[in-house]
This record gives structure tokens, C-alpha cells and sequence, in this order.
């Protein structure tokens, strides 16, 4: 029979010590800011859900009133009728709604990546973050470029996105890199992209192909009843597409309408 073995009293007692305290050790530091930045993460996405939400109501709201207005006035019926009397005042609301959740979104988003740009650099909810910036400096280069047609600022606004994927060495966001490649190859009018350009087309069939004209690039002849679009070519001058007032229609365009010029001796 082999002789039992027992521990010195004081050397159990430590022991014993041990185990109960290592059991009832709670989280560090570092556990707890984990845990915290991404509940802040969660908080954020639940604000920019509802921020889409809005959008999504108020863009519905403008173009249900667009199509009753788009529709001869004896032809409505009593419930376009109805419609149409109360569709501003619920656009009105929407839009105040909107922009108090834009606001909301955008302070969380702007305190989210305070914390996570300089505490969590590699950390995947910074990236989930960075996303959700990406897409609002998209929204808002899209907007320069509609209201505008100033694809400058918007590949510049789009540029300051990608420079903080890039200061991370991580991959940019490839919705944001497409759409950047896609603004950047409307900076400048190609050959090939004016030669698609035909008589008859709408003027929003032409801003699909060679892009939305710079606003100070637009010129109006009321007296000709004719409207000029300039777009800028990369080598200097510019080429121009005219339309008829009335129609909106291309009615010609040349290639050199603005040439470059040379400046000599």
C-alpha cells in the first residue's frame, strides 16, 4: 500500500486562495473597451438602419407625388386627389425626420471612429465603420455630381474615404473604388464616349453616357431656343452637344467646339 501524501496545511490554504481568487477575477481593461466599442459599433448600425429607413420613406413620399403630378389633372382619380393634398405636409415631416436621424447617424458615427481609428485600428468593426462612412462620402459625391456635375470635388471628397483604408494598409471598400474609377473617367470627355452621342437623345440620356455637364458649363440661348453642354476634354478645349429647348432633345454636337489654345512666341 503506498503511503498517502498530503500538501503542508499553509501550502493547501494558498492553493485554495488561488483558485477562488483566479475564479472570481473579472474582465480587464482591455476586455471591457473591447466589449464597449463594439456595443458602440451595434449602436451606430441601429442609427444608420433607421437613418436608410427615412430615406426610404421620404423617397417614396416624393415619388408618389411626382408620378400624381405627372398625371393630367382631369385624369386623377379621388384618391390621387386626396393624395395630392396631403402628400406635402407628410413630406415636410419625413424630411424633418430624415435629417434629425442624418444628424443622429452622423455624431455616432464621427464618435465610433474617433475610438476606432485610434484605439482599434485592425480591429473588424473599425473596417464595418469605415464602410458605413464610405457609403455616405459616396451619397454625398453623388449628390455634387447631380446638383453640380463637379466630378473634381466628388473624386476628391470620394479620395479622402480611401485615404483612411489606406493610412490602415487595408483594402478599400470596392464599392467605394468603383465608384471612384467611375467619377474619375467622367473628369474628362472621351472620343469614344461623344461619338455614342446621337440626334433625338434626352438630355438624361447623354448624362448617362459622357456625364452630368459642369453647372457653369451650361449655356442657355432663350432668343435660338437652343442649349449648349461643354464638356471639358483632358489635352485642353471642349466639346459641345446642343439641344433644343423645347424638347430637350440633341439636336448636334462637335468635338471641337472650344479649341485649344496655343500659345506662341
Amino acid at each position: 500500500m503506498k503511503p498517502s501524501r498530503f500538501l503542508p496545511c499553509g501550502v493547501a490554504v494558498l492553493v485554495a486562495i488561488t483558485l477562488i481568487a483566479g475564479c472570481s477575477r473579472g474582465p480587464s481593461e482591455e476586455e471591457i473597451a473591447q466589449a464597449q466599442f463594439e456595443e458602440q459599433l451595434a449602436q451606430l448600425q441601429t442609427q444608420y438602419e433607421g437613418l436608410q429607413q427615412r430615406r426610404a420613406e421620404l423617397a417614396a413620399a416624393e415619388a408618389t407625388l411626382a408620378e400624381i403630378e405627372a398625371i393630367k389633372e382631369r385624369d386623377r382619380t379621388d384618391e390621387q386627389k386626396a393624395e395630392l393634398e396631403t402628400l406635402p405636409a407628410t413630406i415636410e415631416e419625413l424630411t424633418v425626420a430624415r435629417d434629425a436621424s442624418f444628424d443622429a447617424a452622423q455624431g455616432a458615427l464621427a464618435d465610433f471612429l474617433n475610438v476606432a481609428l485610434n484605439d482599434f485600428p485592425e480591429d473588424p468593426a473599425t473596417v464595418a465603420g469605415l464602410n458605413i462612412y464610405a457609403d455616405e462620402a459616396i451619397l454625398i459625391a453623388e449628390d455634387t455630381v447631380l446638383k453640380a456635375g463637379d466630378y473634381k470635388k466628388a473624386t476628391d471628397q470620394l479620395g479622402s474615404a480611401v485615404s483612411y483604408y489606406e493610412s490602415l494598409s487595408i483594402p478599400v471598400y470596392p464599392t467605394l473604388a468603383e465608384k471612384l474609377a467611375e467619377f474619375e473617367g467622367f473628369r474628362f470627355i472621351t472620343q469614344e464616349r461623344f461619338d455614342l452621342v446621337k440626334k433625338d437623345m434626352t438630355m438624361d440620356e447623354v448624362k448617362e453616357i459622357v456625364g452630368v455637364p459642369y453647372y457653369q458649363n451650361i449655356q442657355v440661348d432663350e432668343k435660338r431656343g437652343v442649349e449648349t453642354w461643354l464638356y471639358r476634354k483632358e489635352d485642353g478645349g471642349a466639346a459641345a452637344i446642343y439641344f433644343k429647348s423645347k424638347t430637350g432633345k440633341v439636336y448636334g454636337s462637335k468635338w471641337d467646339a472650344v479649341k485649344t489654345k496655343v500659345v506662341t512666341d
